[in-house]
């Protein structure tokens, strides 16, 4: 009997990370951190443009308490 194997995913020249819609910039900085009952949720702010984004971050394996 075989394991399954899951499907790779789409190769891309670019590495996976979060990237600036407005410029294409990868670095941010965190404005604010907010701890939620089941995740965190951080503002970021890009170092190039200054472009704004809201990032929300589940904890995984771990029991997560306010």
């Amino acid at each position: 009997m075989s394991t399954p194997q899951r499907p790779s995913p789409p190769s891309t020249d670019r590495p996976p990370g979060l990237e600036c819609a407005k410029c294409g910039c990868r670095h941010w900085e965190v404005v604010y951190t907010v701890q939620r009952t089941r995740f965190i949720q951080r503002r970021r702010e890009c170092r190039h443009c200054g472009h704004r984004v809201t990032t929300r971050e589940r904890i995984i394996g771990a029991r997560f308490t306010a």
